[in-house]
């Protein structure tokens, strides 16, 4: 079975070099470092995770398939920490979809810490704010699984100020999920399960407490493409806890016109 890995690193920075100093005294938040002008502190941590950038031994990792091609793909800095994916393919020009794990670093120590898991075709979407935090959410989708029956899920990372590190957030519900649903590949998940999704989703005060949620609205349709259910949820956190609201009655109406504005063609808005 194929692997890949990208690796998501969070870093805390002391003795920083001048230019990311300036950076970050600028900013006074969150930023993407860029590696042609943060270069000191970007191969600082390049050369932190020199053993995590290394090919794999074929031998040592079967029956895995080997990653033998892998790089830093991004690095997110806030104060003392940082966020640093680390990309991996089986090689350069694999056709696969690749694969993010997510570490925790401290630049104090050198401390490195994996998250427990990691994400199929990561792709960053915007910084958040769910709640009264000095640091934005960090939005992403990725994928169940590639060459497979796959869900396309939503998710984010947050920086717990108190740990001092990154983490997934999880929304409670269902076994505390970190996922939520905005789709499928369109292929059957099971013969227990021959439904597949249709969703549209949105960032927005949808809640009114004047910062940002989740508005998701998804079909379940079956093979017959019959409309097995029509469910709109909204994700939002008040008073810091994690909440998952199920939208019905009349506030239906408003939310879903909202989740089609600007959507040109969707089996979920009505045409125009």
């Amino acid at each position: 079975m194929r692997r890949n890995l990208i690796v998501v690193c969070l870093a805390l920075a002391a003795p920083w070099p001048l230019s990311a100093q300036s950076a970050e005294s600028s900013t006074r938040g969150f930023k993407w470092l860029d590696p042609g002008k943060d270069v000191a502190i970007f191969e600082q941590i390049k050369a932190a995770f020199s053993e995590e950038l290394k090919p794999d031994d074929p031998e040592k990792v079967k029956p895995v398939v080997a990653q033998l091609y892998k790089k830093i793909s991004r690095i997110g800095v806030y104060q003392s920490s940082a966020l640093v994916l680390i990309l991996e393919r089986e090689t350069l020009g694999s056709p696969y979809g690749d694969y993010f794990q997510p570490f925790n670093y401290d630049l104090k120590n050198g401390k490195k810490q994996a998250f427990e898991r990691g994400f199929d075709l990561w792709r960053f979407k915007k910084l958040v704010r769910f709640e009264a935090s000095a640091v934005p959410d960090v939005a992403f989708t990725y994928w169940s699984c590639t060459e497979c029956e796959g869900e396309h899920l939503l998710g984010s990372f947050r920086f717990d100020p108190t740990a001092g590190k990154w983490e997934v957030r999880r929304w409670g519900g269902h076994d505390n999920d970190e996922a939520i649903i905005i789709g499928d590949n369109g292929k059957v998940l099971s013969e227990e399960d021959d439904t597949n999704f249709d969703c549209l989703y949105k960032f927005g005060d949808f809640t009114g407490g004047g910062f940002e949620d989740v508005a998701v609205r998804c079909l379940a349709i079956d093979q017959s493409n019959r409309i097995v259910s029509d469910t709109t949820t909204i994700y939002a956190v008040q008073h810091g806890q994690p909440q998952v609201i199920a939208v019905k009655g009349l506030q239906l109406v408003t939310i879903r016109e909202k989740l089609c504005t600007g959507v040109k063609k969707s089996k979920l808005c009505p045409s125009k």
